[in-house]
This record gives structure tokens, C-alpha cells and sequence, in this order.
């Protein structure tokens, strides 16, 4: 069996079940919380798995290594995981099913290391029950805050969803080798650049954030793509940033992604507003 048909079925699973809570709730809108989650994940990963180099997928889907542990990461982190927080903040499930989760997660992570298509440097799975039992204590708690229209849930709920489509969209720019970071941090040159991808992810998230909850004006919120595009502009002069393509073609198809992002965040705004009771 090929490596990549497990990390399939898990996400076939969960966007599955993720779709069937949208038609039961009659909710498009949950997928900004899913995304929300999906950020608050990365943050986790950011430390745990790119600087802690704490386990590694293998999925061999991609030819570059690195680029194929962080697709194996993307099908916990924006599907798998989130999806499940998804279910206990929307439902308000009770500690009995998080328990139920968090097993059934370390089930999984003990079948992926006997198949020879995961492996744990210094991770253990006692962190990943304890980890993803925390997690969504947290979700539910997040709903909860969110219900009661708490301004410090509805920023950090924006940025989070934001930076995880600023960071999954860089990921999908160096896989199609568009443009790759470069600094130095990391021996190997694709953890760099997924490092500085993290960062410039949340730089970015927290932009947008900003601009939607500043300002009411289409006008200003426009500078918030521009402003995601003109930080990157010194890291291009100075080399950092190597773009592989003719720049100005880049050019135009960071602006349109960017100017996308400013919309879904537009979206996800309203969405967040109205989960207030």
C-alpha cells in the first residue's frame, strides 16, 4: 500500500465529517472556525515539529522531503485535529469524548509508526494525548467565549484563521516552486524556508485581522494587501526571498491571493460577529 493512502483516508474522514456538521448546523461559516483551529494547531507545530523537530511524516507524495513531512503535518493540523475541535466547541461535547478523541489519535499514531510512515524523534504519545486534550478543552472553551462576544476571541479567532491561510498558501508557493525563503536559521535550506513561512504567516494573519477590525471602508482594508506584499519587498532586496518565477508575474499573483485572503477575512468577521448570542 502506498504511504500516501492513509494520510487520504484521514482526510477524506474528516472533511466528511466536517461537511456533515455544516449541513446539520446549516453553517457555511463553520469552516472560519475550523480555519481558526487549523491556525491555533500551527502555532503548536511552529515549535513542536519545525523548530523542536520533534517527529516525521512520510507520505512520499513530494519529491522534497521536507516539503513531504509538512503534507503529512497539514493532514493533522489543518484537517484531522481541527475537525475534532471543530465537533467539541460546536456541540459543547463533555470530557468523556475528548478523552475518546484523544485516544483514538494516539490509535492512529501508533498504526502510522507500525506502517513505517510516521516517525517520532523525540516526541511521545503520552504529549500527544495530554496535547490534544488540552486542545479541546480549549476549543470548547473558545465557542463559549466567542458566544459571549468577547473582543479578545474575536481578534485572536481572525488572526488564526488568517495566518493559517497566509502560512497554507505559502506552503503551496514553494511546492510549486514559485518562491523560496532563505536565511539560514536551519542546515537544510526547505526547513528554513517553512520557518520564515511561519513567520511571515503570522505577520501577515495579523494584517489582515487588523485591517477588517480597524476599518469599515473598503479603501483602507485595500492597504492591507499591499502592506503583505510591500514587507516581503526588503527580504527580495536583500535576497532572503528568491523568487522563481519572472517577478513581475509573482507580483500579480501574490496581489490577487492577498486581495482573496482580505475577502475570505471580510467573511470571517461577519461570521465570528454574528456567533454572538
Amino acid at each position: 500500500m502506498p504511504n500516501y493512502v492513509p494520510y487520504l483516508i484521514l482526510t477524506i474522514v474528516s472533511i466528511t465529517i466536517l461537511t456533515i456538521i455544516m449541513v446539520h448546523k446549516r453553517q457555511f461559516g463553520l469552516t472560519v472556525l475550523f480555519l481558526c483551529f487549523s491556525g491555533i494547531v500551527y502555532i503548536a507545530e511552529l515549535f513542536v515539529m519545525i523548530i523542536g523537530n520533534s517527529y516525521f511524516y512520510s507520505p512520499e507524495v513530494l519529491s522534497v522531503q521536507y516539503y513531504d513531512n509538512v503534507l503529512g503535518a497539514i493532514v493533522s493540523n489543518l484537517f484531522v485535529i481541527p475537525t475534532l475541535g471543530v465537533v467539541a466547541a460546536v456541540y459543547q461535547l463533555r470530557l468523556r469524548w475528548f478523552i475518546l478523541f484523544a485516544v483514538t489519535l494516539v490509535g492512529v499514531e501508533w498504526l502510522f509508526e507500525w506502517l513505517d510512515i510516521y516517525h517520532a524523534n523525540w516526541w511521545r504519545k503520552e504529549y500527544t494525548f495530554i496535547g490534544t486534550l488540552f486542545f479541546f478543552s480549549l476549543a470548547k472553551f473558545w465557542m463559549r467565549a466567542l458566544q459571549l462576544g468577547t473582543k479578545w476571541s474575536r481578534f485572536l479567532s481572525l488572526w488564526m484563521q488568517g495566518w493559517c491561510g497566509a502560512a497554507t498558501i505559502m506552503y503551496i508557493m514553494s511546492v510549486a516552486s514559485i518562491r523560496l525563503y532563505q536565511f539560514g536559521f536551519f542546515e537544510n535550506v526547505y526547513r528554513d524556508g517553512i520557518f520564515i513561512s511561519a513567520i511571515m504567516g503570522l505577520i501577515k494573519g495579523l494584517l489582515f485581522a487588523v485591517a477588517v477590525i480597524l476599518f469599515r471602508k473598503l479603501r483602507w482594508r485595500l492597504l492591507a494587501p499591499i502592506l503583505v506584499y510591500g514587507i516581503d519587498l526588503p527580504l527580495y532586496y536583500f535576497g532572503v526571498l528568491v523568487v522563481e518565477i519572472p517577478f513581475w508575474i509573482y507580483t500579480m499573483v501574490y496581489l490577487m491571493l492577498a486581495t482573496f485572503l482580505l475577502w475570505w477575512a471580510q467573511y470571517a468577521y461577519s461570521f465570528i460577529s454574528k456567533i454572538a448570542r
